[in-house]
């Protein structure tokens, strides 16, 4: 039960501290705001803008200066009180239906203004015969696009690629100036050619280099199987005719005697 009382206390206490708070915050005020031409030249920037409500003095404010070139003009905006006791009131101002009067320096515009609570409120001031001056409007600039940086990669540009350190360089290919074989132009360095196309990586082997053409390899090779292949085939012919003439492992046949 204690509890619930307590309870009861406290939000009790919150809505009053509430309500006081808005007691003291008095209504927001009215905002006039627009341009100021005159007739008989250029206002500047930093006059003094007045509003008054009656003889009241309700708001006060200063002259700025907008726009680029022939578009700039002079621009005002005024805050007016509204009427009341709190914060950000003013005692006798503003009331929904009150006329505000706003004062240029040290001419009242020719017009009233009616007062509403948190309303902006557009009034282009004009003096003399001058024409009401637009506010003008900026477009913003688009941002420029950054362009990406090109970069390179090996082989794409017209210099050599870069070479890592210790690596062996390649020279170009072409006719060699201590008058090696016509048959090697146009061939990688440290690969022979093989008549017929094919690439022999043992360039010692190769008939094309060195020896001014000599005997070519390949058929080195093939003299050697042949020359094997005649001896094997003698061998195998004359065992062939021994198992034919005698039994293997017997003595040999007896001399006929003499006549």
């Amino acid at each position: 039960m204690v509890r619930w009382l307590f309870a009861a206390v406290v939000i009790v206490g919150a809505f009053s501290a509430a309500s006081a708070a808005r007691a003291q915050i008095g209504p927001p005020p009215a905002t006039v705001y627009g341009t100021i031409t005159d007739s008989e030249g250029d206002i500047p920037a930093g006059v003094k803008v007045e509003a008054y409500i009656g003889d009241l003095l309700c708001g006060e404010s200063r002259t700025e200066k907008t726009g680029e070139g022939a578009a700039r003009v002079t621009v005002y905006a005024i805050n007016v009180l509204a009427d009341g006791d709190g914060q950000g009131a003013k005692k006798g101002c503003g009331k929904p239906g009150s006329e505000i009067r706003i004062k240029v320096g040290d001419r009242f515009a020719p017009r009233t203004v009616t007062w509403a609570s948190g309303y902006p409120i557009r009034y282009d001031i004009t003096f003399g015969n001058a024409t009401p001056a637009p506010i003008p409007t900026f477009t913003p600039t688009p941002a420029a696009t950054p362009t990406p940086p090109s970069i390179e990669t090996p082989g794409s540009g017209s210099g050599a690629a870069p070479t890592a350190p210790g690596s062996p360089q390649t020279s170009p290919t072409g006719p060699s100036s201590s008058g090696g074989s016509p048959a090697s132009t146009g061939s990688p360095t440290g690969v022979a050619t093989r008549p017929g196309g094919l690439a022999s990586s043992t360039p010692a082997l190769s008939g094309t280099e060195g020896d001014g053409g000599g005997f070519p390899v390949w058929a080195a090779v093939l003299g050697a199987l042949g020359a094997v292949l005649l001896v094997g085939g003698g061998v195998g012919y004359a065992l062939a005719r021994r198992g034919d003439g005698e039994t293997p492992g017997g003595e040999p046949p007896a001399l006929p005697p003499e006549s």
